[in-house]
This record gives structure tokens, C-alpha cells and sequence, in this order.
């Protein structure tokens, strides 16, 4: 009996290191604006002077990639009037990605 605990512990204790160990990493570059001019910020914030537009959250699937993403998220910028696109974070909701950022109108 003590050795089937210990194997049960054993097997416990190894699932849960192989489960934390699991890491995936994701590098997307950074767009250059699109041939209809939306402009993504990530960090930064444009030097000139604009409004706040909307906030839009594009929800993707298992494969979809980022950088189809983030061609989506120009898209539907461009679609409401923006020129431009900042704060944009990835994120995911269980294994789907997320991608959102606010749509800004220079003055």
C-alpha cells in the first residue's frame, strides 16, 4: 500500500511539473500602416493631437495567427473612421487570442 502511494504521489508531482514547464512564446512584428494609413501603437502614443474614437477587441481562434490579427484590428479601425490604433495588448481568453486596442481620430 505505501508503495502504490508513493507512486501515486510520484506521478502527481511530475504531471504538475509538466503542465507549469509548458511555455509558448509568441513574436509578432510590428506593423508598418496599412495600405489604407491605420497606424498601430503598441507603447507609444503619436505626437499629434487626437480624440478617442472606440475600443475594439478583435477574438480569434486556435490557429489564428497575430499577425492576422492584427490586419483585422486595422480593418475594423479603418472601417469606424480611425487613423490610427494605441494601447493594443494581446491577450488570451482560455486558448483563444485576443487583441484590442483604441481607435483614435487625429484633430
Amino acid at each position: 500500500m505505501k508503495n502504490k502511494n508513493s507512486v501515486i504521489i510520484f506521478i502527481a508531482i511530475s504531471l504538475m511539473i509538466f503542465i507549469a514547464s509548458c511555455v509558448t512564446v509568441r513574436v509578432v512584428d510590428i506593423p508598418k500602416p496599412s495600405s489604407d494609413g491605420v497606424e498601430i501603437y503598441l507603447t507609444d502614443i503619436p505626437d499629434k493631437d487626437f480624440k478617442e474614437i472606440k475600443y475594439i477587441q478583435v477574438d480569434g481562434a486556435i490557429f489564428h495567427t497575430p499577425e492576422k490579427m492584427m490586419v483585422n484590428l486595422a480593418d475594423r479601425a479603418k472601417t469606424e473612421g480611425a487613423d490610427a490604433v494605441i494601447n493594443v495588448k494581446f491577450d488570451y481568453q482560455a486558448w483563444y487570442p485576443v487583441l484590442s486596442g483604441v481607435a483614435i481620430k487625429y484633430q
